[in-house]
């Protein structure tokens, strides 16, 4: 009987039973759906085909909280790697975007668009470039409709997307207003995702195999990058000649052929045995002009016996593991010396008969401070940029001039606390600076902790040789300043033991400092404890014969000078004692 109720209340009250079954997500999107009705832009015909995401407005910065089936198909991302997310990961081919940072591969003033309209809780409609999973780029035409609630609170944020590269006829009319009569319908069935996961696995394993197809053929084809060695890994001893062998060393060339850093075998003599191709970008040479000379011929000077001295340490020592650090001045086939960091190990073969240092070599910068610009604006602060506007370091003074401590603006954008009116200035002065490498100065407003906007002068100075990144200077703006410098590096420069024409190498520069830096510490210790111990002893001035004289007897010659009615020293000895025997006598 127990059975048979259950299956009563089931079919009288299938609502109280069965509620939210029809739900995955739990996401009632038929009711969200429902409340774009009679909306101020008309959408055209809509099913469940087109392509939309529902992201919360109450949460911090919008967060997708459902996407559609076609939303999958038309971006290539899956559900679980679109929500959360906020839309913009969209506007960048590997989807890493950080919000208000300068966007580099689609309309700024698109973004600037959408991103105001969006915060006024305004209906708007844009076409913006934007990438699927893989970097493929499409033309979005994108209509963001707001949801209210009762109370006139944002709730929810629905964005419709076409892609009007693969449906050029979905525009079916152009509104009076603007914007566009669209059909949303997708041409193609959705496919289900059970099916479609297999096609796109059997897909990514036809892909893996066409790419070691051509990966064999490359490597199979490729002329040697030496006059040597074809293969650099066979300077290191592998003896093994197995297929997994041979791929892992297929892979490892790869790495040494794209690799940006300046890949290198040196023999214990200091020979050069192998150099990657990154050695023209860095040097200048050509691997070929490399190998088979000694690295002294390209060493500064100064510099060949402390790193001879260094590599012959890590001959001695057996120990493979440990680290072999060389700093030194490298000189380019044509622009001069630089400073070049390499570090690596001591690599032995199987039988310990052949050493050599495997090393990894990169540009170390250096730069030039003159000591005056130091102390040049007290009222100021400096800051570390990518080439983006994101904060990178900041000096502790921002805050006694934005009001914001320094740890908040860190990996934050610089865009986020210029007004609207300054985010074009600064831009432009970022992409300046990346194309001329040259400083710049603007002037504009940043956000202050109180909310208003305080007006600074800002100058921009490339980082290094890329720039991979710009320092910042920004000083207050008062009334009477002069419209500040750019700074020209000039002497003295605040390091010049680390100019790469200096006849010394930076070891011998390094220990003169310290012996420097332990006599002022002496000398200050030896002030200091001087002033403590002496007492202060009463001076004495000794006084010619001759250069007094009595002012009653008129005599220059006096074993001792006595006060007098006008001061002391005025009287002789006489006078003095019969004048202060006189004043005594008037004081009783």
């Amino acid at each position: 009987m127990s059975f048979l109720n259950n299956l009563e209340n089931v079919v009288r009250k299938p609502q109280d039973v069965l509620s939210g079954v029809y739900s995955n997500t739990g996401f009632d999107m038929i009711q969200v759906l429902s409340r774009l009705i009679n909306r101020q832009i008309h959408l055209g015909p809509i099913d469940l085909s087109c392509s939309f995401v529902v992201s919360d407005a109450m949460q911090y910065d919008f967060p997708v909280i459902y996407c559609s089936p076609g939303f999958e198909k038309l971006t290539g991302y899956t559900y679980d790697e679109i929500v959360g997310k906020n839309c913009r990961f969209l506007q960048s081919p590997d989807g890493q975007v950080t919000g208000g940072s300068r966007r580099q591969h689609t309309d700024n003033k698109a973004v600037y668009y959408l991103k105001t309209q969006l915060y006024k809780a305004k209906e708007h409609q844009a076409s913006i470039i934007n990438y699927k999973k893989g970097g493929q780029p499409f033309v979005n035409l994108i209509t963001v409709i707001p949801l209210f609630t009762e109370e006139g609170q944002v709730e929810y944020y629905v964005g419709l997307q076409i892609d009007l590269v693969e449906q050029p006829n979905s525009i079916l009319e152009k509104m009076q207003n603007g914007t566009y009569y669209i059909n949303y319908h997708q041409a193609s069935h959705v496919i289900p995702p059970s099916i479609k996961y297999e096609q796109d696995q059997k897909q990514h394993e036809d892909s893996i195999e066409e790419t070691i197809g051509v990966v064999d053929e490359y490597f199979r084809d490729s002329p040697p990058s030496t006059n040597l060695d074809k293969d650099p890994l066979g300077l290191l001893g592998s003896t093994s000649t197995d297929s997994g062998t041979q791929r892992r060393k297929e892979w490892n060339q790869l790495v040494l052929d794209q690799t940006s850093d300046f890949i290198h075998v040196v023999s214990l003599k200091g020979v050069f045995l192998y150099a990657s191709s990154s050695s023209y970008v860095q040097l200048e040479y050509e691997p070929h002009e490399l190998i088979g000379k000694s690295l002294t011929s390209f060493c500064h000077p100064s510099d060949i016996i402390p790193v001879m001295r260094e590599i012959k340490e890590a001959a001695h020592n057996s120990n493979t593991d440990r680290t072999v650090s060389l700093i030194f001045r490298i000189r380019k086939k044509h622009t001069g010396y630089m400073w070049i960091d390499c570090k690596g190990r001591l690599h032995m073969d199987q039988n310990r008969a052949r050493k050599c240092l495997i090393l990894c070599g990169r540009e170390y910068p250096v730069y030039n401070l003159s000591s005056d610009q130091v102390n040049l604006y007290p009222e100021e602060y400096w800051a570390k940029l990518s080439l983006a506007g994101l904060f990178l370091y900041v000096t502790e003074r921002c805050q006694d001039i934005v009001g914001f401590p320094a740890e908040s603006l860190k990996h934050e954008s610089i865009f986020q606390y210029a007004e609207s009116e300054s985010i074009t200035k600064i831009a432009g002065v970022l992409r300046v600076i990346e194309e001329t490498r040259k400083p710049a100065t603007i002037e504009h407003t940043l956000l202050s902790s109180k909310g208003s906007y305080v007006p600074v002068s800002s100058t921009f100075y490339p980082g290094d040789q890329s720039p991979s990144f710009i320092l910042l200077q920004v000083k207050p703006i008062k009334e009477g300043n002069e419209e500040p410098l750019i700074y020209q590096i000039k002497e003295p420069n605040m390091f010049p033991e680390l100019d790469v024409t200096r006849s010394t190498n930076w070891q011998y520069e390094l220990h003169q400092l310290e012996q420097t830096n332990e006599k002022l510490k002496e000398q200050i210790e030896r002030y200091e404890s001087s002033n403590k111990r002496k007492p202060r002893k009463r001076s004495k001035t000794k006084h010619k014969q001759g250069e007094l004289m009595c002012a009653i007897c008129q005599t220059r010659d006096s074993p001792e000078w006595r006060k007098g009615p006008n001061g002391p020293k005025e009287l002789c000895n006489a006078c003095g004692l019969r004048f202060a025997k006189h004043e005594k006598h008037n004081k009783q």
